[in-house]
């Protein structure tokens, strides 16, 4: 038992560390692309003495972190997305564009920005053909396939199977979920893919669920972030474009969404990365201090790792400070009578468990800061529902899981309306006006307004 525990740790590092080197090439990469662009713009158009070279740290990070945004760095299948460099590219074009206008001295004039945009999107698109190229060669050896989840019925899934064995490359088999009912049964498709850590879904035979059921199933899918796609039928509920898709053998329709929700959430996903990212090295000193407060305090690891649902009920390692005793999860069966929170949560305003700098971290909201990470990574937002503890998720109703149709927050209208001083069915009543009224704009006053609650330590316990 010992050796298999060993080597199935040594694996998740190999795993992990393909993912990492994956992701650090394409980083390269683009940064290269970048830097070439801006170096023949400036010696072209101003005979290398552009003072917009001055800027290149900062227009560096602006071009990574469009990219990011634009999921060009996902664990996706496909990994050339030219449309999605296009639109990372536009989008910074406008961006720098905007901050010229407003900062003359960058030297970036219109013509100078449209120049370093097109020389670094032929520039990375290039490096991520020839990037592509290798990679064929090493998935033709059988390495660093991407996990496929099949959903269809037995006869749909055998005949996709057999396709997939003659003709894959890029794709391996990870599950399969039975439609044969004429249902999908989505707490089935959820377990698989948290077991299987499968990275893109195929439905087969997508015709045979009834409407309500499919969209469910793509709902479920697409907040999981995970790429879409159908075998072509009489399918027709939704807006598709046929790709071919790399190895798979056979055409497919890939699932897009209206254009404005798209823009809109990508712009979030930017206002996210770029969020975390400052806010992780602007706050590092502060996270250093209570790093350093929280271990001297009292015995026991710096961080809290806690399991808690997020969006479409996937379970995700939650990040921070620990306010607690490390013994405090095991004496909370013994605190149940205590509670003060009405529903299926745990509250107890004087906690026995909080530590000295523990209550003086959550009257602040300092505990929480650690959280940027699961931004970062994407399993959380800078705004959303608060994700809860898997112990609450098992208590709460059906009714109540809907506040599961959105990527969880460090902050929420929730927090901004009351924190602890509301009762469950009114963090539920709020996150569900969040999740249907959710623009933007919203989440920008969202954000001031978490401000001056935490000045005001208002509900903080």
């Amino acid at each position: 038992m010992r050796t298999l525990r060993d080597i199935s740790r040594r694996l998740l590092g190999l795993k992990l560390l393909r993912r990492f080197a994956s992701v650090l090439v394409l980083l390269l990469a683009d940064g290269v692309a970048f830097l070439v662009g801006l170096t023949f713009e400036s010696w072209i158009w101003d005979g290398g003495s552009d003072p917009a070279l001055n800027l290149a740290p900062l227009l560096v990070a602006a071009w990574i972190v469009l990219l990011a945004a634009f999921r060009l760095y996902d664990r996706a299948p496909v990994r050339r997305s030219p449309g999605g460099l296009v639109g990372a590219v536009f989008c910074w074009a406008g961006l720098v564009s905007l901050g010229a206008a407003f900062y003359p001295e960058s030297g970036l004039g219109l013509g100078e920005t449209m120049f370093t945009a097109a020389l670094a999107l032929l520039c990375a698109g290039s490096l991520r053909f020839l990037y592509e190229r290798a990679l064929g060669r090493i998935y033709r050896r059988g390495f660093g396939r991407t996990p496929v989840l099949v959903v269809g019925n037995e006869e749909d899934r055998t005949r996709l199977r057999r396709m997939m064995g003659h003709a894959t490359d890029a794709y391996v088999l990870a599950g399969e979920v039975d439609i044969g009912g004429g249902e999908a049964d989505l707490a089935s498709l959820r377990e698989t893919l948290d077991r299987t850590d499968a990275r893109s879904v195929v439905i087969v035979g997508a015709e045979r669920l009834p409407d309500d059921g499919l969209l469910d199933l793509v709902h479920s899918v697409r907040l999981r972030g995970i790429p879409l796609r159908v075998v072509p039928g009489a399918f027709a509920l939704m807006r598709g474009r046929t790709i071919l898709s790399e190895g798979m053998g056979l055409p497919l329709l890939e699932v897009h969404y209206p254009g404005l929700d798209n823009t809109q959430r990508t712009l979030k996903r930017v206002l996210d990365v770029a969020g975390s990212v400052c806010g992780l090295l602007l706050l590092s000193p502060l996270l250093l201090a209570v790093a350093v407060a929280v271990r001297l305090d009292s015995p026991g690891p710096v961080l809290f790792r806690q399991k808690r649902v997020g969006a479409d009920e996937k379970v995700f390692v939650c990040y921070m400070f620990r306010s607690m005793h490390r013994d405090a999860e095991v004496r909370q069966a013994a605190l149940e009578d205590l509670n003060e929170a009405e529903g299926p949560v745990f509250k107890i305003k004087d906690d026995p468990r909080v530590t000295r700098v523990g209550r003086f971290l959550r009257r602040w909201s300092l505990d929480e800061l650690p959280q940027l990470i699961n931004v970062l990574k994407g399993e959380m937002s800078l705004v959303g529902p608060r994700p809860l503890p898997v112990r609450d998720f098992l208590r709460m109703e059906e009714a109540h899981k809907r506040r599961l149709g959105a990527v969880p927050g460090m902050t929420g209208y929730w927090q901004t309306s009351g924190r602890s001083d509301l009762s469950f069915e009114e963090m539920v009543r709020l996150d569900l006006y969040y999740i249907e009224n959710w623009s933007l704009s919203f989440d920008l006053k969202i954000i001031l307004k978490t401000l001056a609650a935490v000045l005001h330590r208002r509900g903080a316990y």
